[in-house]
C-alpha cells in the first residue's frame, strides 16, 4: 500500500453521492455496522427468489472522522460498477387492476308461473340478480318451446302480428313479446302492445268470442273497428304496492275504449244502468273471466275506474278473481 508524503496537502474531503454511496465517482466501502442498500434489479423485487430491500453489512467506516491524519492509509478503490437495473417484468400483482363496470342482472327470461314475487320497491327494475342454473335453463328452454307452440296457433287463428326481442330488465321482463296488429275477427289494436303470447291468445279468444258478439248484440247497426288499450307490458309494482305487476312480465292488458266504424267510441266506465253501454260492458266483462284470471274494472276501486285490467297470472285450483 503506498504512503502519503507527510509534507503533502490534506486530500479535500470526498463528496457523497446519495444515489451510489460513491466519491467523486468512486465506489467507497460502507461503513461498519451501517445499512446498504442494494441497487434495484431483479432480486430486489423478490423475482428470482430473493428478498429485496435493505440489507445489514459490518464494514469499515465510509467517511473519514474530521482531521484524518496525513499518514493514514487512503481508502481502498473498489472498482464495483453500478449495476443497470433490469426491466421489472409486469404479474398479475404489480400491475394496477381497472375499475370493474358495475354488474348488470341478466335474470332468464320469465316463464309462465315461474316467476318469483319481489318486495315492495318503487322500482322493481334490477331488483335482483339472476340465478342460472341448470333447472333454470330447463324451465326457459320449456318456455320457449311454449311461446313458439302459442305463436303457431295465433298464426293459424289468423291474428296479424309480430314478435319483438326478449325484454329483460331485472325483475321485469317478456318473452318473445307480441305485438298485435289484428286480431282474428278483424278487429284492430291501438297501439302496438308487447304481450307474453298465452295473454295475446287469452286477448284473441275474449274478443272473438264475447267482445264482437256483445257489440252486435246491444249496437246492431253498428260494427265494432278497433279498441284501445291503456297499457300491456310496464316495469312496476301493482297499484296496491303489494308485490310486483303483471304487467312487468307482459301477462296483463289494459282495456280502456272500444271504436265502431262510424265513429262512436265507448270508454270504459261507470254507464247509466240499464243503456246499450252499460249492457255491453256486463257481457264483456263477464266473458272475459275465463280466458283471463283476474278481471278488474269500474266499481272494483278507485285504480281501475275507467278501464278494465285482464290478465292470466295463475291462481290456486286454477281459480279466477273477477270483481
Amino acid at each position: 500500500m503506498a504512503q502519503t508524503p507527510d509534507n503533502a496537502p490534506p486530500r479535500p474531503e470526498a463528496r457523497p453521492d446519495a444515489a451510489t454511496g460513491a466519491r467523486d465517482g468512486i465506489f467507497l466501502k460502507p461503513a461498519e455496522g451501517e445499512l446498504r442498500k442494494e441497487p434495484a434489479g431483479p432480486d430486489a423485487h423478490g423475482i428470482n427468489g430473493k428478498s429485496g430491500g435493505v440489507r445489514n453489512r459490518k464494514t469499515e467506516s465510509r467517511a473519514p472522522a474530521a482531521g484524518i491524519a496525513a499518514s493514514e492509509e487512503p481508502l481502498d478503490v473498489v472498482p464495483t460498477p453500478t449495476p443497470r437495473p433490469e426491466a421489472v417484468p409486469q404479474t398479475a400483482s404489480s400491475v394496477a387492476p381497472e375499475k370493474a363496470a358495475p354488474a348488470t342482472a341478466r335474470p332468464v327470461a320469465p316463464e309462465m308461473g315461474n316467476l318469483a314475487k319481489v318486495s315492495n320497491a318503487p322500482d322493481p327494475s334490477n331488483a335482483r340478480e339472476a340465478a342460472i342454473t341448470p333447472a333454470a335453463a330447463v324451465l326457459a328452454a320449456a318456455a320457449i318451446e311454449d311461446a313458439r307452440m302459442c305463436e303457431a296457433e295465433l298464426e293459424k287463428r289468423g291474428v296479424l302480428f309480430t314478435i319483438g326481442e326478449s325484454i329483460s330488465d331485472g325483475a321485469c321482463g317478456v318473452l318473445r313479446p307480441v305485438n298485435i296488429e289484428r286480431l282474428s275477427s278483424g278487429v284492430a289494436i291501438s297501439s302496438d302492445t308487447q304481450l307474453f303470447c298465452r295473454s295475446a291468445l287469452a286477448l284473441d279468444r275474449w274478443m272473438t268470442d264475447s267482445v264482437v258478439p256483445a257489440a252486435k248484440a246491444s249496437f246492431p247497426a253498428e260494427e265494432l273497428a278497433e279498441f284501445r288499450h291503456a297499457s300491456t307490458y310496464v316495469c312496476r309494482n301493482r297499484a296496491s304496492e303489494n308485490g310486483i305487476s303483471e304487467h312487468a312480465r307482459g301477462s296483463a292488458v289494459d282495456i280502456a275504449a272500444f271504436a265502431f266504424k262510424n265513429g262512436t267510441t265507448i270508454g270504459v266506465e261507470a254507464h247509466e244502468p240499464g243503456s246499450p253501454e252499460a249492457r255491453f260492458q256486463r257481457s264483456i266483462r263477464e266473458g272475459a273471466c275465463g280466458p283471463f284470471k283476474t278481471v278488474l274494472g269500474p266499481g272494483t276501486d278507485a285504480d281501475h275506474a275507467t278501464h278494465f285490467h285482464l290478465d292470466i297470472a295463475a291462481r290456486r285450483n286454477g281459480g279466477t278473481y273477477c270483481k
